[in-house]
């Protein structure tokens, strides 16, 4: 996997090794309808985040961190499929 220099930052923000961040297993995998990315659900260091992949070229866009609750808001509109 190929990282943005935009998700590079957001992992040395949350303090992410890259590796980990490639290496994590998926809780949930879904597809963004309105950016067209797919998503990756990870747990890392017990918080949850979504990693945001592009899904011609599986580079990691954007990495953040998110909740149950936005999770399930983005499946019931969804918005996440």
């Amino acid at each position: 996997m190929n990282f943005t220099q935009h998700a590079l930052n957001k992992l040395e923000l949350y303090e992410i090794d890259p590796d980990d961040a490639e290496t994590s297993r998926s809780i949930h995998i879904f597809y963004d309808t309105t950016q067209s990315s797919d998503i990756k659900i990870v747990r890392i260091a017990d918080i949850l985040f979504a990693l945001v992949i592009d899904p011609n070229t599986q580079n990691l866009i954007a990495i953040y961190r998110t909740d149950q609750k936005t999770i399930d808001n983005r499946r019931k509109a969804r918005r996440w499929i």
